[in-house]
């Protein structure tokens, strides 16, 4: 089966760090095409990781480029602005998080992905990691039986939410919303506090029933892996993922470590315990293949994230419960 000729949009801080990287591990893709409005930026990458065309303009590499699937790494605008046309050209296509910078985007980008047929997947990278993998697993298990409750607590150092699209809470807590959203299925009501942009409260009900707190703050250091996260499930049984390294099975009085971290964040393990390896394995693998179920998190679920999203942040300026409705 021939390599998936790769091109991606983005040559800035996030993709150098974590997308092209992963690629020297995934024999079935050939990187093609850099394409960034900063000539500099692109040939860089180019060279450094082994492309042999640069493109400043989308069109034209759509245009003139052989590709089988296009990388978009620029910003939650760019993402919904663009997805689309590498869509109608008739590619697949992966965004990274978030697909968007509110719902109505990602549900226009969503409409087109179903009209073409193609692939549209955002990079939620917390739906692939393996310690997360690992507790979705276990909850579907008869010993867990059906989940009850799910409290997350996240905290990091101080944003300094110049704008909503690098606010604290769409550009560093939509993973563990996106998270919440894929552990304990859709949410259909919330409500939430916050007093300022750093500190949020939220309580969700689930379509299942389930209830769920979320409680994240951004007044922590980054050196401090903030990330608790507990599923309850029926009599006794309780998952929790401690610090972001370690998950831990409680089930008739008994403890069992599932997984657990032993080693920095660098080099290939870092690139799967991240989940950064993994989602862009799964996409490779589905435009390859055709095969997609092992996609997590398509546009749909992207733009039930946002939807979420909004609803927090409408719920905490009214201070009122929002019911959640969605379109698809």
């Amino acid at each position: 089966m021939k390599k998936v000729r790769l091109g991606i949009v983005g040559a800035g801080g996030l993709s150098s760090k974590k997308i092209y990287p992963s690629l020297a591990y995934i024999d079935e893709v050939k990187l093609v095409v850099v394409c960034d409005l900063d000539e500099t930026k692109a040939r860089r990458n180019a060279e450094k990781f082994g492309a042999k065309q640069v493109f400043t303009s989308i069109e034209k590499m759509l245009g003139e480029a052989e590709l089988d699937a296009v990388i978009i790494c620029i910003g939650p605008e760019q993402h919904a602005k663009l997805a689309p046309i590498v869509l109608k050209a008739g590619l697949p296509v992966y965004t990274e998080k978030p697909p968007s910078a509110d719902s109505a985007s990602a549900l226009t980008v969503a409409r087109v992905a179903e009209e073409t047929g193609q692939l549209c997947m955002t990079a939620f990278k917390k739906r692939y990691t393996p310690l997360y993998v690992r507790m979705k697993e276990q909850m579907e298990t008869p010993r867990f039986g059906k989940p009850s409750m799910l409290a997350v607590q996240r905290s990091t150092a101080k944003y300094s939410n110049t704008s909503p699209l690098t606010s604290f809470l769409l550009d560093f807590c939509i993973h563990v919303i996106d998270l919440t959203l894929w552990l304990m299925g859709k949410a259909v009501a919330i409500h939430a506090l916050s007093l300022e942009p750093n500190t949020w409260s939220v309580q969700m009900v689930f379509e299942s029933g389930a209830i769920g707190t979320l409680s994240l703050s951004a007044h922590t250091e980054w050196v401090y892996p903030d990330e608790q996260v507990t599923v309850y499930g029926e009599n006794d049984a309780m998952l929790f993922v401690r610090d972001g390294y370690s998950l831990t099975f409680a089930h008739d009085k008994v403890y069992h470590t599932l997984h657990q971290l032993n080693f920095t964040t660098a080099g290939q393990e870092g690139l799967v315990e991240s989940g950064f390896l993994p989602e862009i394995q799964a996409f490779i693998k589905a435009v390859q293949t055709g095969d997609r179920s092992m996609i997590k998190s398509d546009i749909v679920s992207g733009y039930r994230t946002m939807v979420v999203y909004e609803g927090i942040i409408e719920s905490a300026r009214t201070r009122k419960w929002v019911e959640l409705k969605y379109e698809i």
